[in-house]
């Protein structure tokens, strides 16, 4: 499904990228328009039940935190209907009337990039708090990029609306050949631009420290080519040399010019957004525990989907059909699922050191009674039912308290048990040497 959303969202910013080289689409568009419409129905669906069915709420014990992401979840499902709602609307509007008004455009840039951005900001802060306790560079890069994408999400909204103001209110079925624009405030038009290319360079810098290892596997000189040739591949948009490569087809052909410099372009985002999922998906494939996993998968699809979304500005040149819409309403959701697969597994993995600790702490209580015998095996069954018994209370009291599932199973307790209780026994054992 994924893998579909993005082909999707691909030939949506190619439709709006070709239409300002060729004079825009008209209203024999609006059956392919409804297609990405339809797309994004179904797509958003199909996401928010896969996210119900992986993160299942333990109902017994409503506490504050899972009333939180309880009401966390509600928000972004009414919104992202909201913005279907919205969507259908645009489609009524063109097909009735042959125009819809760019309130639309503001009102759905405005609710999906907002929601992005309130998301992005909460996962920084998680970061940065992170960071402050183990001091980790990978966590310091992803913090800088994190927060670089969510300051992105400001700039995406005050430059787009910026531009609609200058703009007509209500844009009808007129072909008119556009090409490129100028912006008409260049502060925020600089700024965002600045805050997209480094948060992707930045993410590009987070990635390949995550995969570094990767470089042992396959050779250095195999590593560096693969992930250089993303942002190699991204910054080249923004440089001239390419333009003054194809300038006589500039000059006599600019239509077909710009229909190639569009289609090559088009995926550069999400040739970038695929990269930096896949850091994700290894570190899912490392995983045993299938929750751990799971949450990290949900990331990896919310970081591709994230960079694939992120291309509001050819929304400025208010195309008909409004191609790239649907594109960007996809952010917000985006947004929820990296900061949903994050945050989850960082509370799973916090709730396997506090089910460590609770196993240690049962174990010694266990052992100041029975050690002196632990040599039989009784002992070391009866301290390992009464140990796994408290143990499992105490995982369920965890959930309960977080909506969580942890990822340690009974298996990982039983392990664990015979590490501390191994322990225990050359501490004891060391202590009466030296007696």
């Amino acid at each position: 499904m994924i893998c579909t959303i993005i082909i999707a969202l691909v030939i949506d910013i190619s439709i709006v990228r070709i239409a300002t080289s060729i004079g825009g689409l008209g209203q024999s568009y609006i059956a392919l328009f409804t297609g990405t419409v339809l797309v994004f129905g179904v797509g958003q669906y199909a996401i928010l039940a896969f996210v119900r069915s992986e993160h299942k709420f333990i109902e017994h014990k409503i506490t504050s935190h899972i009333s939180g992401r309880r009401l966390l979840d509600i928000a972004v499902t009414v919104i992202q209907y909201a913005l279907l709602a919205i969507l259908v609307s645009v489609i009524l509007q063109m097909v009735f009337t042959s125009s819809y008004h760019v309130f639309s455009l503001r009102a759905i840039i405005f609710i999906s990039y907002g929601l992005s951005f309130i998301l992005l900001a909460l996962l920084a802060k998680r970061f940065f708090s992170w960071f402050k306790s183990n001091r980790n560079m990978v966590v310091l890069v992803y913090m800088l990029a994190i927060t670089t994408l969510s300051i992105n999400s400001i700039f995406a909204i005050i430059y787009t609306n910026n531009e609609f103001d200058t703009g007509p209110t209500v844009i009808h079925n007129i072909k008119s050949l556009t090409g490129g624009f100028e912006s008409s405030d260049i502060v925020f038009s600089s700024a965002y631009t600045l805050t997209s290319v480094l948060s992707f360079i930045l993410m590009w810098a987070a990635t390949i420290l995550l995969l570094k290892h990767y470089s042992r596997r396959i050779g250095k000189a195999k590593y560096w080519i693969a992930v250089v040739i993303p942002l190699a591949y991204f910054l080249s948009q923004f440089q001239p040399l390419f333009l003054y490569s194809f300038g006589d087809l500039r000059l006599e052909n600019p239509v077909l010019f710009g229909i190639v410099y569009n289609l090559i372009y088009t995926i550069a985002k999400p040739a970038g957004g695929i990269l930096f999922g896949i850091a994700f998906w290894t570190i899912a494939k490392n995983f045993s525990n299938q929750n751990v996993k799971k949450y990290m998968l949900i990331s990896a699809f919310g970081m591709m989907l994230l960079f694939t979304a992120n291309q509001p500005t050819f929304l400025i040149l208010t195309p008909y059909p409004p191609f790239g819409l649907v594109t960007v309403s996809f952010m917000g959701l985006a947004s929820y699922l990296f900061y949903l697969g994050i945050y989850s597994a960082s509370i799973s993995v916090s709730e396997d050191t506090k089910l460590r600790q609770s196993i240690r702490k049962a174990a010694i209580k266990e052992s100041t009674e029975f050690l002196d015998s632990i040599g039989t095996a009784e002992m070391v069954q009866e301290i390992e039912r009464r140990v796994v018994s408290m143990t499992r209370a105490t995982k369920e009291n965890i959930e309960k308290e977080t909506g969580i599932s942890s990822s340690f199973d009974e298996e990982d307790i039983r392990d664990y048990l015979q590490e501390a209780i191994q322990e225990i026994k050359r501490v004891r054992n060391k202590g009466n040497n030296q007696i």
